[in-house]
């Protein structure tokens, strides 16, 4: 194993390639577990097989973490708990969470008023325009 060198590929896979006890620390965005945007890589099939993917990876990274080592890892609100439950399940101890609240922005909602608009044809007056295009 090198030192500051990107290994790609699956993650399962590649952290099988690493010795024990070989790595200080973790930083990790693994898949949300929602089929996000309809992406393949992100569709496990239900939140229990997302949440076992999430428990077989950080089995891995605890194994491959050395004593006192940490991870930080990113979850989407929709799912974080069942982040959170794989981890544990994985051996770590959750300690402190950082939050991160979407005041606005992707990802949204779908607009109900607008979908029904564009069925009936109806066209929606443009009330302001965004000059920060």
């Amino acid at each position: 194993m090198e030192i500051n060198k990107i290994y790609e590929g699956e993650c399962l896979e590649v952290l099988k390639t690493f010795p024990d006890n070989s790595v200080d620390s973790c930083v990790s965005d693994p898949p949300a577990g929602i089929s996000f945007m309809s992406k393949k890589w992100d569709d496990k099939g239900n939140l229990n097989n997302f949440q076992e993917f999430i428990f077989e990876v950080f089995s891995e990274v605890k194994r491959v973490l050395k004593p006192g080592g940490h991870i930080l890892v990113w979850a989407l609100p929709r799912t974080s708990h069942h982040t959170a439950m794989g981890i544990e399940r994985a051996g770590f101890e959750i300690r402190d969470c950082v939050y991160h609240v979407f005041a606005q922005g992707f990802p949204k909602s779908l607009n109900i008023g607008k979908e029904v608009d564009k069925l009936q044809g109806n066209e929606r007056e443009v009330i302001g325009k965004n000059s920060n295009d």
